[in-house]
């Protein structure tokens, strides 16, 4: 028997719809990419805690947004999708939830293009059954993308998270509570802190990094760090970035909500970024990077407010090669806002900071073609100025 509406749906916050918009962005990506480019591979997608597919007040929870975009993808690209199955594996432990869920997405069930799999159990019980079940694609080459949205600071285990990330193509996008997880650390002996704790971060790390006298903000954000830094340390992972949504409601010094994104490849970083991009460009929201005493707010539009930083990093150091794959691309992508470093850079270049090295001898300033640019030299100067 299926649940009654007012038995399970809860009220979409605004941060919650935003959420799911972003990760329906970055999944149309993400099929498109697989999609094309792996031949006779099978796709996993993972939700790790599903919930009933809906809200009271909005009609596409995680599952539906997953679902609809890689129907839509499949259907669009007809005969230039190389890659196997799509599988879409929803994990919820509730009873009624799951029931509610199952129910709702019926209309999915007998779609040929796709393979949906419900698993009415622990996030962690459910990824070691998809492990058993796909082995490929936690082992392999297969595609896998993890989003993992807990309902507080527990359930998680870090040790799941690196085993995901163990694969050569995995990715997670995670609901990080940092709020949660600090008024754990807070409450001490009374909430077992010991033992949620060291299973969140897979070791004693936090005792050090979150001691002291720290605001809740503070706090939130070296927890976000602390968990950053263990993500970065998972052989190969090197591209980790967190967002904080930050709307106009939102007080001086409150928490906002954390996604923390992990992969192996800038190209994933790359389209979450651009995922991000288009919810900054409603204008209802920003994102902060989670670097304590830094600027916290930044938008997708400004690239002269960290063209400076880009000049500081790399003055002085002679001829810097350019392209995708370059320290320069890099930084842009893991210390900016950026998906490139193309905006930063024009700032710089129309300042006269810059020495391009250049196949084309008419290269109009403040342009760089990857296919004719193979150097730039950062010049001594003042680029706040």
């Amino acid at each position: 028997m299926v649940p009654k509406d007012d038995a399970v749906l809860w009220h979409a916050e605004p941060h919650t719809v935003a959420k799911i918009a972003i990760l329906e962005n970055y999944l149309n990506a993400w099929f498109q990419i697989f999609g094309r480019r792996s031949s006779g591979q099978d796709l996993l997608y993972v939700d790790g805690f599903a919930g009933p597919g809906r809200y009271t007040n909005a009609s596409k929870g995680s599952p539906v947004a997953a679902l609809r975009a890689a129907r839509e993808v499949r259907a669009n690209a007809g005969s230039n999708w190389t890659a196997g199955h799509i599988r879409c594996a929803f994990i919820e432990s509730n009873a009624d939830t799951y029931a509610y869920l199952e129910h709702h997405l019926q209309p999915f069930m007998n779609d040929s293009r796709l393979a949906v799999l419900l698993f009415n159990t622990t996030f962690v019980d459910g990824m070691a059954r998809l492990r058993a079940r796909m082995p490929l694609a936690f082992q392999g080459s297969q595609p896998l993308f993890v989003f993992i949205d807990p309902f507080g600071a527990t359930g998680v285990p870090f040790s799941v998270v690196r085993d995901i990330l163990a694969s050569s193509r995995s990715e997670v996008l995670i609901n990080l509570n940092a709020d949660a997880i600090g008024r754990i650390f807070r409450a001490g002996e009374a909430a077992n802190h010991e033992l949620l704790l060291t299973t969140a971060f897979g070791d004693g790390s936090w005792h050090d990094a979150l001691a002291g006298t720290l605001s809740a903000r503070e706090r939130s954000h070296a927890i976000v760090q602390l968990y950053m830094e263990h993500l970065r340390a998972v052989p190969n992972v090197r591209y980790v970035y967190s967002f904080e949504m930050l709307t106009a409601k939102t007080q001086v010094g409150k928490v906002g909500y954390f996604l923390v994104f992990a992969s192996r490849h800038p190209r994933g970083l790359e389209k979450m970024k651009g995922a991000m991009k288009r919810m900054d460009q409603t204008g209802s929201y920003q994102f902060s990077n989670t670097r304590v005493g830094q600027a916290p707010l930044f938008r997708f539009n400004r690239p002269e407010d960290y063209a400076p930083s880009l000049h500081k990093q790399f003055v002085g150091q002679g001829p810097v090669r350019f392209g995708p794959d370059s320290t320069i691309h890099d930084f842009a992508l893991l210390e900016t806002p950026f998906e490139n470093p193309k905006k930063m850079l024009e700032v710089l270049d129309k300042q006269g900071l810059l020495h391009v090295t250049s196949t084309n001898p008419k290269r109009p300033r403040g342009t760089f073609n990857e296919d004719r640019v193979s150097a730039i030299e950062f010049l001594e100067g003042d680029p706040s100025g």
